[in-house]
């Protein structure tokens, strides 16, 4: 059987004669074939070549947005310094507070919720620490500064509502506990179990402390209350006036030149009720303060904060 072929004819413009080849259909499909791998091959580079080149392009983005974010990690690391600080500063206040609210210090075990560990990475730190180690430890202490400050917000925060839930409850004894100094002068005698009496001449319990101070120095209520006694005693106090906080606390002045309320009368913090005198059994003019809780002598230099401000 012949083998078909493909004649092609070539027809010039002029008056030249036409021509004809002959070719195989194997020489054609050969042709074909070639032609079409020749273009495969040409495709397949050129998308090669733009993959290669959109990787590149989209690498150097990547590069770029991560220098850009290493950055703002930086940026970020930088103001949780600055509000570590501030926490530090709180925590120093908070626990002042917890003094005044008579709660016992945060035990240091607690504090140290603050610290972080291996458990806190995250799984988008471990999987960047893979890739680039650098950032990926970057991130990861970010992470866990960041896990430590909202830690240790969240105990500063349950510690501070714990102080003021207790000051709010304890806020009616705190009123009536003595704080403030009950007059401007000299501190001439302290509260002693045994001292020599400056116009007796004999020893016995001084149950209060004694400040010198002119006469007519103003003698202030040390916290709120009901005046209980106001007037004479006998026994060398000379002009008293007797206060009950309430809670235990009972609070006497004695030898007034005046006294300036009366029994029964509520009384506040600060306000002025008699003044310094020198009646009674003394030696000069000066105020005997005493402070009793649930009838017992306590001194009063323990009540007295320095620097405190009337209500």
């Amino acid at each position: 059987m012949a083998r078909s072929k493909w004649t092609l004819m070539l027809v010039p413009h002029d008056n030249e004669r036409v021509r004809s080849i002959q070719i195989s259909s194997r020489s054609v499909r050969a042709a074909l074939s070639t032609a079409l791998v020749l273009a495969f091959t040409l495709a397949v580079f050129s998308v090669g070549f733009f993959v290669k080149q959109s990787h590149h392009v989209r690498a150097s983005r990547l590069e770029r947005e991560n220098r850009l974010l290493a950055a703002e990690v930086h940026e970020m690391r930088s103001q949780m310094e600055s509000l570590s600080e501030s926490i530090d500063d709180l925590s120093k206040q908070g626990e002042k507070y917890r003094v005044v609210a008579g709660l016992p210090e945060i035990d240091p075990q607690v504090e140290r919720v603050g610290i972080g560990g291996p458990g806190t990475a995250t799984l988008q730190s471990a999987t960047l620490f893979r890739l680039n180690p650098e950032r990926g430890r970057t991130v990861f202490e970010a992470s866990s500064s960041l896990g430590e400050l909202l830690r240790r917000a969240s105990l500063l925060r349950s510690s501070m509502d714990e102080a003021l839930d207790a000051m709010e409850s304890s806020h009616e004894r705190l009123a009536a506990t003595p704080s403030i100094a009950p007059s401007s002068g000299h501190l001439s005698s302290l509260f002693s179990g045994a001292r020599r009496h400056p116009v007796l001449r004999i020893t016995r319990p001084h149950k209060g402390i004694d400040i010198a101070a002119p006469v007519g120095e103003p003698i202030l209520a040390p916290a709120r209350g009901k005046v209980s006694y106001a007037g004479f005693k006998s026994g060398g106090y000379g002009n008293v006036v007797e206060i009950d906080h309430g809670f235990g606390y009972v609070t006497r002045f004695a030898h007034t030149s005046r006294v300036l309320v009366r029994a029964g009368q509520e009384v506040k913090r600060g306000e002025v009720i008699a003044e310094v005198g020198a009646t009674g059994l003394v030696s000069g003019p000066h105020l005997h303060y005493e402070v009793e809780v649930n009838g017992r002598a306590a001194d009063p230099l323990d009540f007295i904060i320095e620097d405190a401000i009337p209500d």
